[in-house]
């Protein structure tokens, strides 16, 4: 990768190296990965398990320090961030999507939603929240219960929770593991959505490539490397369907 200053936007990793271990036992889950994650732009990163994908997704986060290289998130080194600093930047500016979906099962959906923002002892901004609640049509869910929601809609409130926070990245972390096949396209969508309604840029780690028609770009990673990085041309739809379909 060229040197010089990151772009502003989006997510930058320059010869990040992280290996576990004691020396001379060490090892190596990222060997020297380079990769540039543009703004508004969904990015899938597919690798069976052990291939890295997972403690890549942590170095994004800023939940692990490479052993060596760089990040960049938004432009910030998060080697130059102390705990206290990582943890506000990440909390202000990085969303996280899990396979499970991390709801508070005593509170409401809205409840939930709003949550970051009591604790932080924070208002969202309304507008904002009216449009999430459209775009991931979950105004009818929002004095329900996690227990009483079907996966999806989980998904959806969580995203909701994410997308109220506007962070500028979002990374999702095998979110459709455990999901039926109907219900992993449809949460694709949403995730998709992010990125055409809201301009946030996501990037998806997952093992199944069924992702990658949804994206704008597929990464692949094995033993810690990218062994490939493609584009999705510009004529060709990110939808195998044909667009970003309404949410149902």
């Amino acid at each position: 990768m060229s040197g010089g200053i990151p772009v502003s936007g989006g997510a930058v990793v320059s010869r990040v190296t992280k290996r576990f271990g004691r020396p001379g036992r060490e090892t190596t889950a990222l060997d020297s990965v380079d990769l540039r994650i543009a703004p508004g732009r969904f990015t899938t990163v597919i690798g069976a398990a052990n291939s890295g994908k997972s403690v890549l997704m942590r170095c994004l986060a800023g939940l692990e320090r490479p052993t060596s290289g760089a990040v960049f998130v938004e432009g910030t080194d998060l080697a130059s961030l102390g705990e206290l600093d990582l943890t506000e930047f990440r909390r202000e500016r990085i969303g996280m999507l899990f396979q499970q979906s991390n709801l508070l099962p005593e509170l409401t959906a809205l409840d939930n939603v709003l949550l970051p923002f009591d604790i932080a002892g924070t208002r969202p901004d309304p507008a904002l929240l009216e449009q999430v609640l459209d775009v991931l049509a979950v105004r009818d869910l929002l004095e329900q219960r996690p227990t009483r929601m079907s996966p999806s809609e989980r998904h959806r409130i969580a995203l909701a929770r994410i997308l109220a926070q506007q962070p500028d990245i979002v990374l999702a972390d095998e979110p459709m593991k455990s999901l039926d096949a109907v219900t992993a396209r449809h949460l694709l969508r949403i995730l998709r959505r992010c990125c055409t309604e809201f301009g946030r840029t996501v990037v998806l780690f997952s093992a199944d490539s069924t992702s990658a028609a949804y994206s704008d770009r597929i990464v692949s990673l094995k033993s810690g490397r990218v062994t490939n990085d493609q584009e999705r041309p510009a004529d060709c739809p990110c939808c195998p369907d044909g667009g970003v379909p309404e949410i149902a």
